[in-house]
């Protein structure tokens, strides 16, 4: 465990140290970006996240050598986690059923 900021609570989850949730401690990279993601989101949640991107890189075929592709990445993992905390905690992100259903390889950038 760690001695957290008491105020945190998971912008997707809504739970806090009370609840047992802590932000994630692995940064993927140590700068205030990765400190601003995990100040705002919890161990568990960051690892379905993890789960999450290796379903999104595979469905959509993301290449991510490519700026766009990395681009969409960050948004989607920034939905699903609800980094500017615009949804109700606990609220499901909205589905990318709209962009799945447009999107071809052909059409990818």
């Amino acid at each position: 465990m760690t001695d957290s900021d008491p105020k945190f609570q998971c912008n997707k989850c809504g739970k806090t140290p009370d609840d047992g949730r802590y932000p994630f401690e692995t940064l993927p990279a140590a700068n205030d970006y990765w400190k601003r993601i995990s100040a705002v989101a919890c161990g568990p949640c960051w690892d379905e996240w993890k789960e999450m991107e290796v379903k999104v890189i595979n469905e959509y075929r993301l290449n991510l050598l490519e700026r766009d592709h990395r681009k969409m990445l960050k948004k989607f993992m920034h939905d699903f986690l609800n980094i500017d905390g615009t949804r109700e905690a606990g609220a499901a992100p909205e589905s990318p059923d709209a962009v799945a259903a447009s999107w071809t390889p052909e059409n990818a950038g």
